[in-house]
């Protein structure tokens, strides 16, 4: 019977060590393809945002700002730090129903203000203190923009 346990603990330990491997190299090869490939170009941080939202999806990462929405109201402002002086901006927005803008700016000019769905491509030379904000009445929709 002892024996029939230390044999079962043994398996379960090694199969844990097994799966922890895995993760870990899985980790690790994902982070140095990051520190490799030189590290992500762009910052996409939060600055403001005032909103009562219901089922707002947030999955921004790296170079992509990407939300959805069922009910948006408020604003939601965020800033682009790139480490590159000019890229170009990918923006896909669909409004389903109620108010969207999307405004671009920086410091200097605005690069975009709409209220309408839109799939544009801008391109960004003077690229420091980029902001996107989001303004929204009862809106429901979604917005991506790549950054590249």
């Amino acid at each position: 019977m002892r024996r029939s346990k230390k044999r079962i603990l043994t398996v379960v330990f090694v199969c844990l060590l097994f799966v922890l491997g895995f993760y870990g190299c899985k980790t690790i090869s994902e982070i140095s393809k990051f520190y490799l490939a030189g590290g992500n170009d762009f910052i996409i941080s939060q600055i403001d945002g005032k909103a009562e939202t219901t089922f707002w999806t947030d999955n921004t990462k790296d170079n992509i700002y990407d939300i959805k929405f069922q009910v948006f109201n408020g604003t939601d402002l965020k800033e682009i730090t790139p480490k590159k002086s000019t890229y170009k901006m990918k923006i896909n927005s669909t409004i389903d129903n109620g108010e969207l803008g999307i405004k671009i700016y920086n410091n200097k000019k605005v690069l975009l203000d709409t209220n309408e769905s839109i799939d544009k491509t801008i391109s960004v030379s003077d690229s420091k203190n980029v902001k996107i904000e989001l303004t929204g009445k009862k809106a429901k929709g979604q917005v991506k923009i790549t950054l590249t």
